[in-house]
């Protein structure tokens, strides 16, 4: 008997250790140096060490500087896969100063480890908010001088933009672009997240969630998986190639379970708040920025009617403009998700209309 129980643990231990191998193999098998021209490292107000990404400006510098900010379970590296449309190099290449951060627990930003960490292991929505933003924005004006920045976010990371200028006076922000960001979670398909939803008491229980870890673990199907279960891509508008490294690259290996909690809590009440408090975006309208809104026809993870419901409340302070990508709209395919990134014809189909955007409000 107690031949099978050690039997049974040490394959127990070889099966994790497999898993743990794999997960980050497929990371090294994908790598490819990023083409920043230096990494900034500093601290947020509560000891977390951020990393911050600079591309400078191929040519003459034009407008103000352009941070771009990765959603939920990412990292920079969403910005730049290896053969897939690269936003920060488009940008580069036309004259503007790009910043690319690593939002705590992703990337080179300090993380926690399996074993030990020097980090707390739970971290949530409110601490990307309290006080990454704040650090981040503070960072970039110090290192450049510039009377303002934009910011562009894709999903968690236009959320949070739109929470911060909701709650804090932003003078120093130009313009914001949410590209695929819900800002109404009673318009969500919330069947696309079941699964996930009922994975609650796991998340409870451990301190990171290892989702996407165990979504590397599926990387070489990453292409064929239907949509309706994976949600991050309309597979016609991604090349097979990319839509492997996306998931290789440019995912993190352990997040915070408290912050999938926090988007559980969301997709189940349908209120983008806090736990106790007014919703984030309920003071938006005066902020008097501006805003634009670029979402997927085809986007799963935040349909259409999510992200445009921001330009169609009916506060006559609020500023924003929305773009749907689409057949409808003119595009030769459809966008989902990540594509709004990566897609096979991002740079010619949207990365021309932010950049246009960024210029048009260079001055504020």
């Amino acid at each position: 008997m107690l031949e099978w129980i050690l039997a049974l643990f040490y394959l127990l231990i070889v099966a994790i250790a497999g898993i743990i191998f794999l997960g980050y193999f497929w990371q090294w098998f994908y790598y490819k140096p990023t083409t920043q021209d230096q990494t900034i490292y500093f601290r947020a107000d509560d000891g977390w060490r951020l990393a911050l990404h600079h591309y400078k400006a191929t040519n003459r510098t034009v407008g103000l500087p352009v941070i771009l900010c990765h959603g939920l379970g990412a990292n920079s590296g969403i910005f730049e896969i290896p053969g897939a449309p690269s936003l920060a190099d488009f940008l580069k290449r036309h004259g503007r100063d790009v910043w690319v951060p690593d939002l705590r627990g992703s990337g080179m930003s300090d993380c926690p480890r399996l074993m030990h960490s020097d980090v707390p292991y739970s971290w949530g929505f409110e601490d990307h908010l309290r006080h990454d933003v704040p650090a981040i924005i503070n960072r970039i004006m110090e290192s450049t001088g510039s009377s303002g920045v934009h910011w562009v976010g894709h999903s968690m990371g236009g959320l949070l933009i739109l929470a911060h200028v909701a709650s804090h006076p932003a003078p120093n922000l130009a313009s914001i672009i949410a590209m695929g960001s819900p800002t109404d979670f009673s318009k969500m398909n919330t069947e696309i997240f079941a699964p996930l939803l009922r994975l609650k008491p796991l998340f409870e229980k451990l301190p990171v969630s290892p989702l996407p870890l165990f979504g590397r673990l599926i990387t070489p199907l990453a292409p064929w998986i239907p949509a309706s279960a994976w949600g991050l891509f309309h597979q016609t508008n991604i090349e097979p190639s990319v839509a492997r490294k996306v998931i290789a690259l440019a995912s993190t290996p352990l997040s915070a379970g408290k912050l999938w909690l926090d988007f559980g809590r969301f997709l189940n009440t349908g209120v983008f708040g806090p736990e106790t408090g007014m919703p984030y975006l309920d003071n938006l309208h005066e902020s008097n920025i501006s805003i634009l809104v670029i979402g997927g026809s085809k986007d799963l993870m935040a349909p259409p009617q999510a992200v445009s419901a921001l330009c169609k409340r009916a506060n006559s302070g609020l500023k924003a403009d929305c773009l749907i990508m689409g057949k409808e709209s003119g595009c030769l395919d459809d966008y989902g998700h990540v594509d709004l990134l990566v897609g096979i014809r991002a740079q010619n189909e949207i990365f021309p209309k932010i950049l246009d955007w960024l210029e048009q409000h260079d001055k504020f």
